[in-house]
């Protein structure tokens, strides 16, 4: 009798092994699901956190921004994604070109892509913790810290530079406007801003 119950319960237990094994593989995600869509998040990150490499992050930061300015006037977020798709290697031709200008001998690479980032504050909004699109910059070892901000909606040159925003002819309103849709998506429809 005990024999019957042994193996029935074997049976059982594999055949909830075999159930649980589907339910893991058909629910497994090669990426993570974008729980802010509507967002592309850029990440500079150091090659260490040394200050010559912080100072390095910054400069190229600097250029970068400069070469995604015409994400100023992108209509949506999928002329946004194209549009950085189509420059990755852009990018890190320009990183490499500011790097080897200030003496260092590392590389950079850029890569777009969902990925965990944890809550952060920008100016005077909060991005609470979340998998987010990126843009990543990654300079050398990418073992410093990162500097970032919003790409889309375009909130990298409202924080840094209110006199390109200026040039690009937006208007007080429409730098608010642009922030409370951000707000917006963050917050989820019918919420208060």
């Amino acid at each position: 009798m005990k024999n019957i119950d042994l193996k029935e319960k074997c049976i059982l237990s594999l055949i909830l092994v075999i159930v649980m094994g589907f339910v893991l593989f058909y629910t497994y995600e090669d990426e993570p699901s974008n729980q802010y869509s509507g967002i592309i998040r850029l990440h500079v990150i150091a090659n260490s956190d040394s200050a010559d490499d912080q100072n390095l992050k910054l400069k190229v930061r600097d250029q970068i921004i400069k070469e995604v300015g015409s994400l100023e006037k992108s209509q949506d977020i999928e002329q946004s994604r194209s549009y950085l798709e189509n420059h990755l290697k852009d990018m890190e031709k320009t990183a490499a070109k500011v790097i080897e200008e200030n003496g260092k001998e590392y590389g950079a690479e850029a890569d777009l892509g969902v990925r965990w980032i944890p809550a952060k504050t920008y100016g005077d909004m909060y991005f609470p913790a979340g998998n987010y699109e990126a843009l990543n910059l990654t300079l050398g070892e990418g073992k410093g810290q990162n500097w970032w901000c919003v790409l889309f909606p375009p909130l990298c040159l409202i924080e840094e530079d209110q006199e390109a925003m200026d040039e690009l002819g937006y208007t007080e309103d429409q730098q608010i406007e642009i922030k409370s849709k951000l707000m917006e998506i963050i917050n989820g429809p019918g919420k208060d801003v």
